[in-house]
Parts: structure tokens; C-alpha cells; sequence
């Protein structure tokens, strides 16, 4: 019991400020661990995603939704249709991936690996594939008039492109680096690949 008169006034401030001090720490180290609790589950769900991710071969219609991507790859899977528009994907490796209609649009692609990767009727609007590795990729029908950048990326002879595009868009053959293909025989065959359709791209 705090005693009365000033003396006794000021010990009950004193109770009461420490009690209400008591309080409020406690309130804050509640929230606080309820602000990890929540961090942990989230960090959680996102390893599982990308575990899940990294083990499937066909993840048709897919999106990140708005979760990151680094450090991740997408070679050799079936993903027909996903939406990788405006996100950062430099230097990521599509390689042999299939990407029917997926789409692109607005992405920096710049570096990245689309050896041998099936990109008929993917969109590529605004997408900068500067240093890209398009090698033996197949773009028979993509959306590529729009196309923000090529600049340096690499194409061979076995690269099939959509028809008619070195002719709405001419400055594309003269951005892209040609690189050498071995035929069956070992014959070095240089060029910039052949206008669409291409039925045979899976064979080089």
C-alpha cells in the first residue's frame, strides 16, 4: 500500500508508472514475436514453393506471384504459358525449357539462357534480350516486333525465327551475333538461323 500525503502520492505514480512501463514492454515483446512468428511461416512457404518449383518437370500457366527468383533455374521444364512479364531474369538458364506461349513481355532477359528452349508463340514485348543465348531456340511464331533489345545476343544457324521479322524489324539481324554450328558431318555452318515455321528445331 503506498502511504498518503505527497510522499505517498508520488511512490503511487511510481507503482503505477512502473506497472504501465511493465505493460507496454510486455505488449511490445508480444508483437514482436508475433512479427517473427509471421517472418518464419512466410520464409517457410517460400522455401517450399521453391523446392517445389525446382523438382517439377511441368509447372503449366505459372507464375511467381510476386515472389523473388534469384538463384533459380528453369532448364529442361515443360512451363507453357507463364508469365514472366516485367520481371528481373538475367542470366537465368531456360535452356531446353518448353515455352509455349509464355510470356515475356517487358522482362530483362538480358544474358540469359534459352539454348534449345521452345519459345514458339511466346511474347517478348519491350523484353531486352541483350546478350541472350538464343542457340538453336525456336521462335517460330513469338511476338517479337516489339522486342525492346538483342543487342550481342547469340544465335546460330539451327535459331528459327517468325517470319517476315528482319523485315519489320531490320534492326534486329544487325544486333545479334551469329555463332558457329557443327553440322552432322563437323562442317562449320555460320548464320543468323531461318524464318518459321521450323519442325525440326528439337534436332540440332
Amino acid at each position: 500500500m503506498a502511504k498518503k500525503g505527497p510522499e505517498g502520492t508520488t511512490a503511487r505514480v511510481e507503482v503505477l508508472s512502473g506497472i504501465g512501463g511493465g505493460l507496454i514492454t510486455g505488449f511490445a515483446v508480444g508483437l514482436s514475436v508475433l512479427f517473427l512468428e509471421k517472418g518464419f511461416v512466410a520464409a517457410q512457404e517460400r522455401a517450399v514453393w521453391r523446392a517445389n518449383v525446382e523438382i517439377a518437370e511441368s509447372i503449366p500457366g505459372f507464375t511467381p506471384g510476386g515472389r523473388p527468383l534469384d538463384g533459380m533455374h528453369f532448364t529442361g521444364k515443360k512451363m507453357k504459358g507463364a508469365d514472366f512479364s516485367g520481371l528481373d531474369l538475367r542470366g537465368m538458364s531456360f535452356r531446353d525449357a518448353e515455352l509455349l506461349g509464355a510470356d515475356f513481355d517487358g522482362a530483362d532477359l538480358r544474358g540469359a539462357d534459352f539454348t534449345h528452349a521452345n519459345l514458339e508463340t511466346a511474347s517478348f514485348r519491350k523484353a531486352d534480350l541483350s546478350d541472350a543465348l538464343l542457340l538453336s531456340a525456336n521462335m517460330g511464331r513469338a511476338e517479337m516486333r516489339d522486342i525492346g533489345s538483342m543487342r550481342n545476343a547469340q544465335v546460330n544457324k539451327k535459331t528459327c525465327w517468325p517470319p517476315r521479322l528482319f523485315g519489320e524489324r531490320g534492326d534486329i539481324a544487325a544486333q545479334v551475333k551469329a555463332m558457329n554450328w557443327y553440322d552432322d558431318q563437323g562442317n562449320i555452318v555460320k548464320g543468323k538461323g531461318e524464318a518459321g515455321p521450323c519442325p525440326d528445331w528439337a534436332a540440332g
